[in-house]
């Protein structure tokens, strides 16, 4: 196991591989204070900010006595192309889940999304009746999920 701790088994390519993803990694804010200081992740900041006013995700209220809000935080991230070069920057905005409890909220989910089953299903109807599939890229996906109580998020930091 020494010898790959040193990379001497490695091909070109992976160490390429490697050595890309480390660069890439490192690129990434890991915070909101990082991230400020650079003007590329505040434009994507400013994006993902700019799309949750057009859907209208929520409404400045006042937090009523004896409600909690639920913590948010950003989350960044490269995006390359086929070609390894850098697409664009994402900055997204998604609620802390880890203030839940066990028995009370754990197994609540705030985003539902299609699980691997769904989709092979829909892959094999479209092979199976000759349907096109494209793929495409959703710049900013927002779920219109019926919710039965009134839930308070924390105002976006940098955006307060």
């Amino acid at each position: 196991m020494q010898n790959y701790t040193f990379g001497q088994h490695f091909s070109d390519e992976e160490t390429a591989n490697m050595t890309f993803l480390a660069l890439l990694s490192d690129s990434d804010p890991m915070t909101f204070e990082e991230a400020v200081k650079s003007e590329k992740w505040k434009q994507a900041m400013n994006q993902e900010m700019q799309a949750i006013e057009r859907n209208d995700t929520w409404e400045l209220t006042v937090l009523p006595s004896g409600s909690k809000t639920i913590g948010v935080k950003w989350v960044f991230k490269t995006k390359v192309n086929e070609n390894r070069e850098v697409d664009k920057y994402k900055a997204r905005l998604v609620a802390k889940g880890y203030c839940q409890q066990y028995g009370i909220d754990y197994a609540e989910v705030f985003a539902p999304v299609a699980c691997l089953d769904t989709i092979r299903i829909v892959i094999s109807l479209a092979a199976q009746h000759n349907w096109v599939i494209y793929q495409l890229d959703v710049k900013s996906a927002f779920l219109h999920g019926e919710i039965n109580e009134e839930v308070f998020v924390d105002q976006p930091p940098g955006y307060e």
